[in-house]
């Protein structure tokens, strides 16, 4: 009998995704995918869930029960609009909720990030090195025009290294990057130089502000945009 396990794999095939790929784009713990191979075993449903909301042509009935197609039938949205694609525009590598911890690991290594979706911006911005994030959590959403929602992306270009020396144009909201804490999104309100020290800031008043040292923080990015409903 065929499993869920089995259609996936049939689905990698077809669009020539392997293990690895597959385990840092869902941001799967490492073996997931060799273990619901297993005889008795299959993908959890939450597995499933990570599997749905990232490939999103798969149909959910065909995964989960076998019947009818593998793939969505393409629709076209009244709200689509058509891109003129000769217009160059800013892309970068889209690191959902999921790939988080895969990114802490991968950010530096080219065949990572080229393991991405690619999130395409609103115009071409100016050189650099830019990333879209997924927005995890609601310490930034304060109910108003200005809030940043749980399932927003946001395109951040990243701000070098050498910049952190100086005091930080501030407040202004960054992705950040923490080797230990992970990747939050957060308004910066106040740098001591001479420490490190950065005060991180919630919109939203039930979280508290903290204090990270820039020693810890592996990349700091400045937002460029946001979108709802990308994902």
């Amino acid at each position: 009998m065929e499993r869920k396990i089995d259609r996936f794999d049939r689905y990698m095939s077809l669009n020539g995704l392997n293990d690895n790929k597959v385990t840092v784009q869902l941001g799967l713990s490492v073996g997931t995918l060799g273990k619901s191979r297993k005889e008795g075993r299959d993908l959890s449903d939450a597995t499933i869930e990570r599997i749905l909301n990232f490939y999103t042509d798969i149909e959910r009935v065909w995964l989960v029960t076998g019947v009818g197609e593998m793939l969505k039938t393409p629709t076209l949205d009244a709200n689509v609009r058509i891109v003129d694609k000769s217009i160059e525009v800013t892309k970068a590598p889209l690191i959902g909720q999921y790939a988080y911890a895969g990114y802490l690991s991968g950010f530096a290594d080219h065949e990572y990030l080229e393991a991405q979706p690619i999130y395409v911006a609103s115009k071409r911005y100016s050189g650099g090195n830019y990333v879209a994030f997924e927005i995890r959590g609601d310490s930034m959403d304060d109910n108003t025009r200005r809030a940043i929602c749980h399932g927003d992306v946001v395109l951040a270009k990243e701000l070098k290294k050498d910049y952190w020396r100086s005091k930080l144009h501030i407040p202004k909201v960054f992705v950040i990057v923490h080797r230990e804490e992970g990747i939050t999104c957060k308004e910066i309100t106040e740098h001591d130089v001479e420490t490190g020290d950065i005060v991180c800031h919630s919109w939203n008043s039930t979280h508290r502000d903290f204090t990270l040292n820039l020693r810890d923080v592996a990349q700091l990015f400045y937002l460029k945009e946001i979108k709802r409903d990308v994902i």
